[in-house]
Formats: structure tokens, sequence, C-alpha cells
């Protein structure tokens, strides 16, 4: 997925920018959905971090919670950020993975993230 610079944008602009990112990498999720989670998300006024990228598929999966699916599907990149990012801290990113693996086996409705903070 793409992480443009968007630090300079409007938030209107920056929204759009971050939605139709969403969209190119999952193109089944609607338009609204994919704005409601770049709502979510903060400015990229520096390089991308790996925080960016899990904060981002971690919004995608909250606003598709009702989807299992889908949210299976982004789960799979989720953890492949961790995965990938050897020197990644024991952070609220990979402490939240037990509990969504937990709400797709349907034990538990999907995790906030602010219960983790």
């Amino acid at each position: 997925m793409k992480f443009e610079y968007n630090g300079n944008l409007l938030e209107k602009d920056r929204i759009n920018l971050v939605s139709k990112e969403i969209i190119d990498k999952y193109p089944y999720i609607t338009i609204d959905n994919a704005k409601k989670a770049a709502m979510l998300e903060g400015k990229i006024s520096n390089k991308k971090t790996t925080q960016d990228e899990l904060n981002r598929f971690y919004n995608i999966m909250l606003v598709n919670s009702n989807n299992y699916e889908l949210v299976s599907r982004v789960y799979k990149d989720y953890l492949h950020i961790i995965n990938t990012n050897y020197n990644i801290e024991y952070t609220i990113y990979v402490e939240i993975t037990k509990d969504i693996v937990s709400y797709l086996c349907g034990f538990c409705d999907f995790p906030m993230l602010s219960d983790y903070l």
C-alpha cells in the first residue's frame, strides 16, 4: 500500500488521498469506509514509519469490523508488517494481535486500541 507524504494537504485532500490509497490496495472496501478509516489517521509529514502502517491497517479493520472476511485479509497484511520488522518494539500494535485473533474466531468484539494505552 502506498503511504504518500500528505502533511502539506488540507484535511479534505488528505482524507481523499488516503482513501484512494486504501481502495487501491483493497478495492472491495466501500468509499465511505475508506474515508472513515482515513479520518482516523494522522498526517504523514515525514518518511512513513512502521507505526503509520500498523495504524492504517488497524483503522481499516476497525471501520470494517462487521466484515470478518475483509478484516481477515487486512489482518494478514498487518501481521506481515509486524513479522518483517524485527526491530519493532513490543507495542500496543503487537499486544492487540491476540485479541484480533479472538475476534476473528468469534470469541469477542473487535478490540479497541484505546484499551491498550
